[in-house]
């Protein structure tokens, strides 16, 4: 499977989960043999983004496998800001959350 440039091992995605998709959990995941996880739905609300829970969510340090993001929001300036600011983070893939 692919996702523009980058290819997965196998079509086994673990999907972003609120409160259970953490980093642990993710590597976790990619050891057993997943073919990419996502992480936590993070928010494209700057004014959450200090707070310990998302910066502990952004910090894709030491990931292994494709690092892929959801990110949540409304607003497009915020998502986009949002999305370069994961990418600056590691982020390999941003996942929206249209929801």
């Amino acid at each position: 499977m692919r996702i523009g440039s980058y290819s997965l091992p196998n079509n086994l995605i673990l999907a972003p989960m609120a409160g259970v998709t953490d980093q642990p959990f993710r590597q976790l995941c990619h050891k057993l043999g997943a073919g990419m996880t996502v992480s936590e739905m993070l928010s494209s609300n700057p004014k959450v983004w200090q707070t310990d829970k998302s910066m502990q969510r952004m910090d894709h340090s030491g990931e292994l496998g494709i690092r892929s993001v959801q990110i949540a929001g409304s607003e497009p300036e915020l998502m986009a800001q949002a999305a370069r600011i994961n990418v600056s983070q590691g982020a390999q893939i941003i996942d929206i959350n249209m929801g």
